[in-house]
């Protein structure tokens, strides 16, 4: 009785101290394996988000380079328009301090963002002098520096900017704080003694988080890295993983180097190993704790069981004390395994459960007592990931039941009670009793966290490389469908998009009114044909384009305004590439029928597009640059100007044809002689005298050639190199002998017109005085006697009377009118800005009496411009239209006059609205011409001027006047005048 005791309290301390030594050993290594896993995931997603952020900003510094070098090809840098380029790029770099631009002295020149130091020179920086030394240098990176201008440590990243002839112009470059790096890496987790650096192939640290002794440190202080770290930069490795003490605080760590790209930076991140197993260690002394309480128990309960049994009066008090115990033991046992943070369940040989722990149930989707005597694979082992049915006779548990080995699953899937599947690592070990085996214990845990990290960092791995391949099309001297056709196929290949394996890529035709297929992959020829072209607001991809906005369809909807005979169910998104808000194209793909929308998805897409903007805008420019030559040398054959290219030397560089022909040559035959040969010997001494005064004076010359009869305009310029030296002379020489004469005519004719002018001024003197005196004494006479013998003479002298009055009257009228007519655009008149409301106000306080004797209400419906002219004309002119208004006004209602103003592109449109008698449309043009008038004598006074008068001023003006009218109803005479600054 006392040996089956003791062996039983044996065998049960055996399997505690089993379970114990699995789960000691089992979780030291799980711990350690999840810390390498984990820093290596940390590792790689903060690799792909530094070389992201790298490869956008080179793609920006590319994107200004080639803007610098259109500029330069184009005739010159525009300042305005380079530092709108920068600050439209800068904005989309956040993480830098700004973009610059250094010309070849390494001055800074250009800048949006940040500059402290105006004018700041960087010529003595390495990078500087490394891209002033190699013109393939490529992207630089630079050591950390303080930087003049930010006063903070920085590293700067440059590219070369080169002169149209491959000499050097200087560089572009962004700074990047490696404070913002030290911040950036501060978001990630690595526990209390983890750290997260960035080296270079020095090697040494660019940041560090922690940092040494605040920002900047790790940089000051320049630690020495340790032996393991220092073995991979120096191999040039792209990633390395291994344990071991820090050459900086000695502190141990699980550590994971990850190369960025090609560049010379590495990234590390480590984890302390005392921070990692620290949950292990305390699971450790609790396990240990209470397997020391269970064997200490179960040796009571033995001494006990044996006491009593020394002892049979007290035999069956032992015996209930022994169950007692035992149940405690028990219990302590599930407490064990219930402390532990794995699943652990014992099967027997049928693999039966025999225990099993509630982190287990909870995992497995059992109750708080289930479990116990069920069959472990039947229940939760029964099939694979994929679906399909797996044996028991393969499952690792029924083996190691069978050959008592010991195995580690890394990944395999548990079914829960509902029918879902988790993702297990477990590890299956025998529990061996008397040389044989009686049962086999099962520890496993959830790695779906794991999983999910290992799946997010392969996507961001496939995603930079997907990205990557496209810029490396980018950069290949191919048509540009060729270019995205590659770069649609690395999008579509990617695995983890649900997306279908075909899809197209639209560009905006000029005008911006229709899209034309550019690129397409596995598209059916339907389809090819009928989408060749779309307008905007067509189908989905032109309802993209119009919108500006990415359109999701799950399913073939009335949207698809394109049918054809072989289109299957499909669904698609519709991303518009944009640059700025300027529309380039469709990106255009496929999902399957009823594919939900995702944002994740949409988001990638949009980068996609944001990418192929860049690829698109880039060609687009590359194309230009090849455009413009084309036609300069096209311009430089058309001119009729003789054009000549020297060296200092006067050796011809080019000439175009025009030039050649004046020395009945051709520019190939000219090209590589010397200039002054061509010319005759005296010619040729002094105008090699002031070609040597343009090298010396570096400054144009102006010079005439006359000839033969032929006169010739010469222009002289020196162009300058990046170090102030004349490498060229431009000669451009124009044959002026007509002009010469032309305007010699013209002189003369100026001459004629002026006295012409000067006698019609004095003309309109004359009219002004000497013929309006007289018919103001006759009128004045006529007046007189009209007045004496008004009562002594008969109606009909009474009335040839009034007629005579009436006459001398209108002829002074006519005068006076002719001579304002005459004298409108008059030279001396002065013209500045006016404010129309102060014109038109001018105009109403001549009217007052005339407004207020026919009861007329005259309003502005709305506030008036300002306009260039002359006061005293404009005040005339609206003085005519307002009184034209009253005076042909409906006898049957009050007079009503409205004036509206109206901005109609580069003219302001002054309307003014009346209710008077009208206008039949057949005299539209005819009232505005001289003495023209529709009414007699009798019903309305006037001269038939005033509207020519207005259309004079109008058009002195720059401007011109319309009507329109129903009559009876009222007219409406609309002055149109230029907007100030058009």
């Amino acid at each position: 009785m006392a040996f089956r005791l003791l062996a039983a309290l044996l065998a049960l301390n055996l399997i505690i101290a089993a379970a114990i030594a699995i789960i000691v050993n089992v979780g030291q290594q799980r711990h350690r394996k999840e810390a390498d896993q984990l820093v290596e995931n940390l590792s790689t997603v903060l690799r792909a988000g530094l070389l992201g952020t790298i490869t956008k900003i080179d793609i920006t510094l590319l994107a200004v380079a080639d803007e610098i070098a259109r500029q330069e090809r184009a005739g010159g840098i525009d300042a305005a328009q380079l530092e709108e380029v920068l600050r439209r790029h800068d904005s989309r770099l956040p993480e830098a301090l700004g973009l610059r631009v250094v010309d070849e002295a390494g001055i800074i020149r250009h800048g949006v963002t940040g500059i402290k130091v105006a004018q700041a020179s960087i010529a003595d920086r390495p990078q500087f002098i490394r891209m002033r030394d190699d013109p393939n240098a490529g992207l630089v990176i630079s050591k950390p520096v303080l930087g003049r201008a930010a006063q903070t440590w920085i590293i700067t990243l440059s590219r070369r900017l080169d002169h149209p002839d491959g000499s050097f112009a200087g560089d572009v470059h962004v700074a990047v704080p490696l404070d913002r790096l030290t911040q950036s890496f501060g978001s990630i987790n690595v526990g209390p003694n983890g750290v997260v650096s960035l080296w270079d192939d020095g090697p040494s640290a660019l940041a560090r988080t922690p940092d040494l002794d605040g920002p900047g440190g790790v940089v000051a202080k320049a630690p020495k890295p340790s032996p393991e770290l220092r073995a991979v930069i120096e191999s040039r490795a792209d990633r390395a993983a291994y344990h071991a003490h820090s050459g900086i605080d000695n502190i141990k760590r699980s550590v994971h180097v990850n190369r960025v790209g090609e560049l010379p930076l590495w990234i590390v991140v480590g984890l302390a190993e005392e921070d990692y197993l620290a949950d292990w260690n305390r699971q450790i002394r609790i396990l240990t704790a209470l397997a020391a309480a269970f064997s200490l128990l179960s040796l009571a309960m033995a001494a006990l069981f044996l006491r009593g049994w020394h002892n049979r009066h007290r035999t069956a008090l032992a015996i209930e004390d022994a169950h007692a115990q035992t149940e405690e033991a028990r219990r302590r046992l599930e407490l064990i395994l219930g402390s532990a943070g794995e699943g652990i369940c014992g099967v027997d040989t049928e693999g039966r459960i025999t225990f099993i722990n509630q982190t287990a149930r909870r995992m497995l989707g059992w109750g708080e007592n289930e479990g116990i005597g069920l069959n472990l694979h039947e229940e939760v082992h029964h099939h694979r990931a994929d679906g399909s049915e797996f044996p028991a006779v393969a499952c690792p548990v029924w083996q190691t039941l069978h050959d008592g080995n010991t195995r580690h699953i890394p990944r395999d899937v548990h079914w829960r009670r509902d029918g879902t599947p988790i993702p297990v690592e477990f590890t299956s070990a025998p529990i061996i009793q008397n040389g044989r085996i009686t049962g086999a214990v099962t520890l496993f845990r959830d790695i779906a966290r794991r999983v999910r990290a290992e799946t997010e960092a392969a996507r961001n791995l496939a995603v930079t490389t997907a990205l990557g391949a496209m810029l490396r099309h980018s950069l290949e001297d191919r048509p540009l469908g060729d270019i995205l056709h590659d770069s649609l196929v690395e999008i579509l290949n990617l695995p983890w998009l649900n997306l279908e394996e075909r899809g197209s890529i639209f560009l905006s035709e000029p005008g911006g009114q229709t899209l034309r297929l550019a690129a397409e992959h596995n598209l059916s020829q339907g389809i090819i044909r009928s989408c060749a072209t779309i307008n905007l607001g067509q189908c989905l991809c032109g309802t993209a384009a119009e919108r500006r906005e990415v359109v999701f369809a799950a399913h073939v909807d009335e949207r698809h305004h394109t049918q054809v005979a072989d289109m299957h169910e499909h669904g698609h998104y519709c991303v518009p590439i944009m640059n700025g808000n300027d529309l380039l194209g469709v990106l255009n793909t496929y999902v399957g029928h009823g594919h939900q929308q995702q944002a994740e998805e949409e988001r990638f897409l949009k980068m996609v597009a944001d990418t192929l903007a860049g690829i698109i805008r880039r060609k687009q420019i590359e194309q230009t640059l090849r455009d413009s030559e084309e036609l300069s040398k096209t311009l430089l054959n058309a001119t009729i100007d003789g054009a000549l290219l020297l060296d200092p030397q006067g050796r011809i560089l080019a000439a175009n044809e025009a030039l050649a022909a004046r020395f009945a040559s051709t520019p190939a035959a000219m090209a590589g002689t010397n200039f002054f040969d061509w010319l005759p010997p005296a010619l040729a001494e002094a105008r090699r005298a002031q070609f040597g005064q343009v090298l010396d004076d570096r400054t144009p010359l102006h010079t005439h050639d006359e000839r033969d009869g032929t006169i010739l305009d010469n222009r002289v310029y020196p162009i300058s190199d990046a170090d102030g030296g004349i490498r060229r002379v431009a000669v451009f020489s124009r044959d002026v002998t007509l002009q010469r004469n032309a305007q010699k005519t013209v002189e003369k004719a100026l001459a004629d017109l002026a006295r012409s002018n000067a006698e019609l001024e004095q003309f309109a003197y004359v009219a002004s005085h000497d013929l309006r005196e007289p018919l103001r004494a006759i009128t004045g006479h006529l007046q007189l006697l009209q007045r004496q013998l008004k009562d002594k003479l008969d109606e009909i002298t009474a009335e040839s009377l009034h007629f005579a009055v009436d006459g001398a009257r209108r002829m002074d009228a006519l005068i006076r009118d002719l001579l304002d007519y005459s004298r409108i655009g008059h030279a001396d008149r002065e013209m500045e800005d006016l404010d129309l409301g102060e014109v038109i106000a001018d105009a109403l306080a001549n009217l007052s009496a005339t407004i207020a004797e026919s009861g007329a209400a005259v309003t502005s419906a709305t506030p008036m411009p300002t306009a260039h002219g002359n006061r005293m004309e404009l005040v005339r002119l609206f003085q005519n239209l307002i009184g034209n208004a009253l005076k042909y006004r409906a006898a049957d209602r009050q007079p009503v006059v409205t004036l509206t103003a109206t901005r109609a592109g580069d003219v302001w449109d002054i309307a003014i609205r009346d209710n008077g008698i009208g206008i039949e449309p057949e005299y539209f043009e005819r009232i505005f011409m001289i003495f023209q008038r529709l009414h007699g004598r009798g019903q309305f006074e006037g001269t038939g001027i005033g509207l020519a008068v207005c259309r004079k001023i109008v058009e002195r003006h720059g401007g011109s006047i319309r009507v329109e009218s129903t009559a009876g109803e009222g007219s409406t005479f609309t002055v149109s005048l230029p907007a100030l600054g058009t």
